[in-house]
């Protein structure tokens, strides 16, 4: 299947929302905590109360004429849309079944009366709720005529701006005469078009489960003969990129590399801006944990130390309110790699880490992070490819249903406890292997320490050996080092393994000096 057919297949598991349109994102300090306070019932299943509180936020920010009631109560189908509605509402986003002649009015019509502009429509895809916007990603045939490509642009009225560290060749519009979806389909019909796909906005949150703090500090070194694993690397001289919501950069058990930076995301939430450096940075204590894992100081006395404190850390921030595109998260995977592609001089990773994703079971890819995956899989590390650790669904659900985690070149990581069993989270052939990740003892926001558990950290465990491995061995391709990996796990666990593997430890726990020796 080329990109074009699976973009459309994409496009045809959509569905129109009907009526529901979303608030312009708050930005006032008063209005943000109100709709904070709607995240945090949500979170808690109080959905009625939710309701309730957004309603009577509508009333304050929209003419009454344009809101027919709350859609809160109404899109809580599940679990997987609580999650989402409580991070939208984080961001300062509310739904609201809307009147027909708002659903029919312009965009400057709708700014006007308040409401949010930047969004078209709210659709779904399956259980993925996703704010159809004017913003397309488009590809051209290589060797594609400047001028085919401008009478394509011409003729649909679409108006190209910056890409950023977008993989090369790929081209960011805007659309005017039809939404993003309709046109991007029209897109597709021209031959030198490889694909077209809207950038949709939507909820990429942390994958992140509430952590237990009875459990011992830091067992995970010992689990992984880390302590052996020491005497032969402490990752020294390899570059490893966590992609998170945030990061505490003034931790003082952390330090971050010079191409450390952020994407400042524009008001309406659309696009976003390279920020170099990490001032002003956004905080998060996921983040700030997942960097942790992977390497805060050692000997300094305070906390513990990182799988691989002896390694570089570029951290970069995008979606801080969880709330973005695709083509964002896109974007800070390949800068990782090539900070030129971003106007910033210097060395990219050499691995890659991210644990933001939902927790439920689905989640749709669009082709744009496809191909900045395949891009920093093949570019990376001069095209010795940069291995990407994802951290796979904390629920008891098949990998198979997230099409970012299942991607051939995305290393899919579950989590294991202190007592050496899978803990419950994603499974299936997709499952490349487990790492710590049960109340485990990392750093957090606001300098401090905490025990904390998910996916979210056996990721970035697993990223750290594989620091330790590149540091001795920087010879090895991705493919190489993946394979690498598989082959040091212990086969822990009571189930049986077919070949090496099985769905629920994939090849097992990681084992570190097994990965150097």
């Amino acid at each position: 299947m080329d990109k074009k057919d699976k973009v459309r297949q994409d496009l045809r598991r959509i569905g129109v929302l009907e009526g529901i349109m979303p608030t312009r994102r708050a930005f006032s300090v008063e209005a943000r905590r109100a709709w904070a306070t709607v995240g945090r019932e949500i979170a808690v299943n109080e959905v009625r109360a939710a309701d309730i509180l957004s309603r009577d936020l509508l009333k304050s920010s929209l003419p009454q004429d344009i809101v027919q009631e709350g859609a809160i109560e109404y899109l809580s189908s599940s679990d997987d849309r609580l999650e989402q509605l409580a991070g939208f509402a984080r961001a300062g986003i509310g739904f609201f079944r809307a009147s027909a002649s708002y659903i029919a009015s312009s965009v400057n019509d709708r700014r006007e009366r308040g409401g949010n502009e930047a969004v078209t429509r709210v659709v779904t895809d399956g259980p993925r709720i996703l704010l159809e916007t004017q913003r397309l990603i488009v590809q051209f045939e290589e060797g594609a005529e400047a001028g085919d490509i401008d009478v394509i642009l011409r003729r649909y009225a679409l108006f190209p701006f910056d890409a950023g560290s977008l993989p090369p060749g790929l081209m960011r519009v805007a659309c005017t005469l039809d939404s993003a979806i309709q046109t991007a389909l029209a897109l597709m019909e021209e031959t030198v078009v490889v694909f077209a796909e809207p950038d949709f906005l939507e909820h990429i949150g942390p994958r992140h489960v509430p952590a237990d703090p009875d459990y011992s500090r830091q067992w995970h070194h010992a689990r992984m003969a880390l302590d052996r694993a020491w005497d032969i690397s402490d990752g020294a001289g390899v570059r490893v990129a966590v992609i998170d919501n945030g990061f505490d950069a003034t931790h003082p058990d952390m330090a971050f590399g010079s191409l450390s930076g952020w994407f400042r995301a524009t008001p309406d939430l659309v696009d976003a801006d390279f920020v170099h450096g990490i001032t002003a940075m956004p905080g998060s204590k996921h983040g700030t944990a997942c960097a942790g894992m992977i390497a805060a100081k050692e000997g300094n006395g305070i906390g513990g130390c990182g799988v691989a404190f002896g390694s570089e850390l570029l951290a970069i921030a995008c979606a801080p309110d969880q709330v973005q595109t695709q083509s964002t998260l896109a974007r800070a995977l390949t800068y990782a790699v090539r900070p030129d592609l971003e106007g910033i001089d210097g060395l990219g990773a050499d691995i890659v880490c991210c644990s933001l994703g939902p927790n439920g079971a689905v989640w749709a890819m669009r082709q744009v992070l496809a191909d900045a995956i395949d891009f920093v899989s093949a570019n990376g590390r001069e095209a010795r490819g940069a291995p990407i650790f994802w951290a796979s669904t904390n629920g008891n659900h098949p990998i198979s249903a997230d099409e970012v985690c299942s991607h051939p070149q995305v290393i899919a990581v579950g989590r294991s406890s202190s007592n050496d069993l899978d803990d419950g989270s994603g499974f299936g052939d997709e499952l490349d292997f487990l790492a710590p990740g049960v109340s485990v003892w990392l750093p957090t926001q606001g300098g401090a320490h905490a025990v904390t558990t998910g996916t979210s950290f056996a990721a970035p465990a697993a990223a750290g050996v594989a620091a330790l491995a590149l540091s001795v061995m920087p010879s090895l391709t991705s493919a190489e080092l993946r394979e690498r990996l598989r082959q040091s796990c212990d086969k822990i666990g009571p189930l049986a393994y077919a070949h090496g593997r099985n769905p629920r430890y994939g090849f097992g726990r990681l084992n570190a000096l097994n990965a150097l020796v």
